[in-house]
């Protein structure tokens, strides 16, 4: 054996130990998206997607779908989306795809002789990776491009070397492909005409491939099935108004764009180069023995450093080098732990996991939204009046009346009494984000509580049709036929007792309302009682905190007994009143609080660093210093 045998048997051998990059690649892809990302959080919602598909077990349902180009794709992408339900079947879905395309790309590179190009196969998943990192979502315009490519595929993979029989391939994909995935289809033929212009030298046939294709969708679109001409060519691309009209999809819209065009870009600048290439090697004088030019040993050296394009492995090379660097530049690019905070404060809210939200609040800075859902936290907990200013207040989160947050807002009106309320917030939302099973379910739940059952049935009735909701809605609905009244459901019972029956004008006090109606109602006397302290309504509270108390309650929480300690401090009245005896702990700590104010006089930023730490989670810093 000659010694350079010896070492190329060695070399391959080094190149045959250990996974494929792929595979290892795609292990730490899922594991991401399931572990870190958490897809299950998207199909939550949180309020902050309005792009997100409705889908209904039935043959009516799935018929809708076939009456136009696109549709088939369309339904698949929104039966796939219901598997977000569960965080490892969503991130298996995304894989998949990634894994799918990454796997086309790969062919044809290798398809069109370009296999020293085959990283571009990761440059799909990475956008995808981009995509999801920023919780958006986009899976039916990249499952179109998917099949898109994966046409392509299937036609270099069919099409006979004859330009004639290959028009002929050509045009059967195109109608089927056409009606199965609409605008995408513009992708396809861009494709093919590029492939057999630039890497075939068959100009006659790829330019009638493009001509082909800008006229398929008039022919087929406008022509056969009668749709406007914008939706026959733009149908499942950032384009069409179906996307545009969704105020979530404008988020990483560039990155679809992305996912679009960079096989056709790669393939016209990579084909425009082999062929200057071509022509420039031909016009060289050839030489029988001539000697390498430096440049030919650099590109050997390459090569060998490298690694054989064909059998890349995961390992101490530049192919794993580079792809380890690509995907940490678009995690550190992309990551956005600070969306996925009010995906998850939500998220854990509609599952009443409350030490979550309360977690969540803690180590994550102040967000309107985060912080009306750590007071729910507080109050479902027993906490609101002795922790709620351990963490940074608005007033107007606590009833969100700053931003109209309809998606938060039906839940805490459920609960509060504000039946009606929650009733239209609901029905914005429906109209906002479709129909949604959280919000099909909610709104049983409110037509149920006020005696509505009958529509409660029809509400059920949609939900039983929906994956991963079916059990619910059948269980519910078992109990409207064994108890139509639902007289023995404690919960449906509390909230109609709660309910607020008084018709009132938008200026209304809802919570003295809520409390006249019902003076037990426990969360409007928390609530009302949080609102008057949020805003620094001291002389109000003093006269309605033992006014308005709930029957039953007793004990003073920590926040009140502080404001009603201030409150009789500022108006210079007597500190202990009959039956409310403020404890000596609490008045050692407003003389030390005022002593440390005063030190500083109005020097505010001094203040505020020497009082945060020992007082920080007072009223009384909140009253001076808070907001």
């Amino acid at each position: 054996m000659t010694k350079t045998e010896s070492t190329a048997g060695k070399t391959g051998s080094r190149r045959a130990f250990g996974l494929p990059l792929s595979v290892v690649f795609f292990v730490a892809y899922y594991l991401y998206l399931a572990l870190e990302i958490e897809l299950h959080l998207l199909y939550h919602g949180a309020g902050l997607i309005d792009n997100f598909p409705v889908f209904y077990w039935g043959w009516d349902f799935f018929a809708e779908f076939t009456t136009y180009p696109g549709g088939l794709v369309e339904y698949l992408c929104a039966l796939l989306s219901q598997l977000f339900y569960y965080s490892w079947a969503g991130a298996a879905v995304v894989t998949i795809q990634a894994w799918l395309m990454c796997l086309c790309t790969d062919y044809v590179v290798c398809k069109l002789g370009l296999a020293r190009w085959r990283g571009l196969r990761f440059v799909g998943p990475l956008v995808l990776l981009a995509i999801y990192s920023q919780y958006t979502f986009h899976l039916p315009e990249t499952m179109g491009v998917l099949a898109a490519i994966a046409a392509f595929c299937l036609y270099l993979r069919l099409a006979p070397k004859t330009e004639v029989r290959a028009g002929f391939c050509f045009l059967a994909l195109s109608i089927g492909f056409y009606m199965s995935a609409g605008g995408p289809y513009l992708v396809f033929a861009v494709l093919c005409g590029l492939a057999e212009i630039l890497f075939n030298g068959r100009f006659r046939l790829g330019a009638a491939q493009l001509a082909v294709g800008a006229a398929t969708p008039l022919a087929l679109g406008v022509g056969l099935l009668g749709q406007r001409p914008h939706d026959a060519y733009f149908q499942l691309l950032p384009l069409s108004w179906k996307i545009t009209t969704f105020t979530s999809t404008e988020l990483m819209r560039g990155a679809v764009w992305a996912v679009i065009l960079f096989l056709p870009l790669s393939l016209l600048v990579l084909g425009i180069v082999g062929m200057f290439s071509a022509s420039l090697e031909s016009r060289r004088p050839r030489k029988r023995d001539r000697t390498p030019s430096r440049l030919q040993s650099i590109r050997k050296a390459a090569d060998r450093l490298a690694g054989d394009p064909l059998h890349s492995r995961f390992g101490l090379n530049v192919r794993t080098a580079a792809l380890v660097l690509a995907t940490a530049a678009t995690l550190l690019l992309y990551r956005n732990p600070r969306v996925k905070t009010l995906f998850e404060v939500d998220y854990f809210s509609r599952q009443e996991q409350w030490s979550k939200v309360v977690e969540i609040g803690r180590r994550n800075p102040y967000h309107y939204l985060v912080c009306h859902a750590v007071n729910r936290a507080l109050y479902r907990m027993g906490r609101l009046g002795d922790e709620m200013f351990a963490f940074p207040q608005q007033p107007e989160a606590l009833l969100l009346t700053k931003q109209e947050a309809y998606w938060q807002k039906f839940d805490t009106c459920v609960d509060m009494g504000l039946v009606n309320q929650a009733q239209d917030a609901l029905m914005i939302c429906v109209e906002t984000y479709g129909e949604r099973p959280l919000l099909l379910h909610r709104l049983a739940r409110v037509h149920t509580i006020k005696g509505n059952t009958s529509t409660a049935r029809v509400f059920l009735g949609a939900l039983a049709k929906v994956p991963f909701w079916t059990r619910q809605a059948r269980a519910d609905l078992a109990k409207l036929d064994t108890d139509p009244g639902l007289s023995q459901d404690a919960a449906i019972q509390h909230w109609r007792s709660i309910m607020l029956r008084h018709d009132f004008v938008r200026n209304a006090d809802t919570l003295t309302l809520l409390l006249t109606e019902n003076p037990a109602n426990r969360m409007a006397y928390e609530y009302g009682i949080a609102s008057l302290l949020l805003t620094r309504n001291i002389e109000q509270f003093g006269q309605n905190v033992e006014k308005f108390r709930p029957p039953g309650v007793s004990g003073q929480p920590r926040h009140h007994t502080e404001a009603l300690l201030l409150h009789r401090t500022l108006k210079k009245l007597p500190i202990d009143a009959p039956g409310q005896t403020i404890p000596r702990e609490a008045k050692v700590r407003l003389h030390e609080f005022f002593q440390t104010l005063q030190q500083h006089g109005k020097n505010k930023a001094n203040a505020i660093a020497a009082l945060r730490a020992p007082f920080g989670d007072t009223y009384y810093y909140y009253y001076f210093l808070g907001g």
